[in-house]
Formats: C-alpha cells, structure tokens, sequence
C-alpha cells in the first residue's frame, strides 16, 4: 500500500466520522463549517470524490449523503448570489460534449443528472453524477452545462 491509498483511506474515515457526528440535525457545528468553508476547487475534488467514492461502494448513504449536503450548504454560501451556478444546483449537459468526456457513451451522459461540486470565479465547474453510479468528478466549462431547475439544489 502507497502513501495515496494511505490518505485515500485516511480521508475516507474522516468522512465517515464527520457523518456519523452529524446525527439527527443534519447541521455542521459551526468549528466544522468554518473548517469546510472556502475550499479550494482541489479541496472540494479530493472530499467530494472521496464521499463519491464510499457512497459508490455501500457505505450506508443516509450520514452521507447528510454529509454531502451539509458541506454543499456550506460551499454554496461561499459562492455570490449572481452566480449562474452554485454548488447544488442539478445540471445536464448540453452542446459539444466536453473532452474530458471524449471516448464515453454520449446518448447515456445526456441523460445524467449532474451536480454542481464547485462554481469558481472561473469559466469552468466541477460537476459530478450520481453518487450511485459514479464518484469521479469532472471539469467542464459553464456553457456545457444548464440547469434542470433553476436554483434547486440536491446533495
């Protein structure tokens, strides 16, 4: 075992922890959002696919997906109210198919929900599908997307 599998099962445990800490109220304390907030499009890569990842392989999905929605609340917060894309917010792609897509079945990515991970200040959008069938997030430009219903949000 490298050191990557080392953090990769590091973080999982640590996600698996802050879930279970979560309990009924479904809110981070205010230690843990401040610690979650601001994240870097990197940071919101490594812990969204990481979560991606154990809801992918059975972890029980409920305090996940708690999780998910409460680090979702936070990072939405932290993006300005004339956004056009806030993390949450269900996508699906549309136009050219982006290149980090090249080589998938299109007709089945046009069908994919997706959902906003992280919206920079940047042209680009870190975008994720179903945690059930994929935990990989990608990047793609804003104009690859739309939204499904404007200022929805999901996990």
């Amino acid at each position: 075992m490298d050191d990557e599998d080392i953090s990769a099962i590091v973080i999982d445990r640590l996600l698996q922890a802050l879930a279970a800490q979560l309990g009924a109220s479904g809110e981070l304390t205010a230690g843990a959002a401040g610690a979650l907030a601001d994240l870097s499009r990197a940071e919101a890569g490594v812990i969204f696919g990481q979560a991606g990842h154990l809801a992918h392989y059975g972890y029980e999905d409920l305090p996940l997906e708690t999780l998910i929605r409460a680090i979702t609340a936070v990072q939405r917060r932290d993006v300005p109210q004339d956004a056009p894309f806030k993390p949450g917010d269900e996508v699906r792609l549309v136009g050219e198919l982006p290149e980090v897509f090249a080589g998938h079945h299109e007709a089945l990515l046009r069908e994919i929900v997706f959902v906003v991970r992280f919206a920079g200040r940047g042209p680009d959008l870190e975008i994720q599908s179903d945690l059930a069938e994929d935990w990989m997030i990608a990047t793609v430009p804003i104009t690859a997307v739309e939204h499904i219903a404007p200022g929805q949000d999901v996990f």
